[in-house]
């Protein structure tokens, strides 16, 4: 496992317990506690919201945020057919993942000027969000959903993504980058309590509704 892998996983960890010491998660881990302290500080410096209390045996906790409201969300398996879309990228070492929160809101800014360059949109009024995090490099497209990519606009990109099964549910409150991650990995966790589980090496997808600015509608790819 490499190191942007080891670190994706102590995330999705870090995100389930909620709260936990050093100790805990180096033995869960089968690192040292120079290793797992490092691990966190550089969760921390990509923008994880973790607090910590004095001590070396002090215990570490995600912050609180709005995402508590959406513990109680519901969520539903669908299958979503083939889904085209073109839009902007931003692409950057998982390890810099950060750098999303400032970027993406530019990407979105910059759609919304070029918006009309691209051709058979499927929804006139809906944005959809395209990322993945499996992998070395983080990966993020704000963009639209076509019928067909048949002309894609200078500098921008298409993906086409396969039919498959998701888990769908809507996050509500603050649309950061900091809360949608947070409820994000809330839903994880409920959706691996009903015996579930996400296909990390797919596509999330993030559709918004310009006449909802609170509401976010996320699906989370199934194995």
């Amino acid at each position: 496992m490499t190191k942007t892998q080891r670190l994706h996983e102590v995330m999705i960890r870090v995100y389930e317990k909620q709260k936990f010491t050093v100790d805990e998660l180096a033995v869960e881990f089968a690192v040292s506690y120079r290793t797992m302290l490092r691990y966190l500080q550089e969760l921390s410096g990509m923008g994880v919201p973790l607090y910590s209390e004095t001590g070396k045996h002090g215990e570490y906790s995600i912050l609180k945020s709005s995402a508590a409201s959406n513990k109680q969300l519901p969520f539903s398996r669908v299958i979503k057919p083939v889904t085209h879309v073109v839009g902007l990228e931003f692409q950057a070492p998982f390890t810099a993942v950060y750098m999303a929160k400032v970027h993406a809101p530019t990407l979105w800014d910059e759609l919304s000027r070029r918006e009309n360059e691209i051709p058979n949109p499927m929804s006139q009024v809906n944005r959809i969000g395209v990322s993945l995090s499996r992998s070395r490099i983080y990966r993020y497209i704000a963009g639209i959903e076509v019928i067909n990519p048949i002309m894609i606009p200078e500098h921008m990109v298409t993906i086409t993504l396969p039919t498959r099964e998701y888990a769908v549910y809507n996050h509500v409150g603050e649309t950061s980058r900091t809360e949608i991650d947070d409820t994000y990995f809330f839903m994880l966790e409920k959706i691996r309590a009903q015996g579930l589980d996400h296909d990390a090496d797919a596509y999330s997808l993030e559709v918004f509704k310009p006449d909802k600015l609170d509401e976010i509608v996320v699906y989370i790819p199934l194995k």
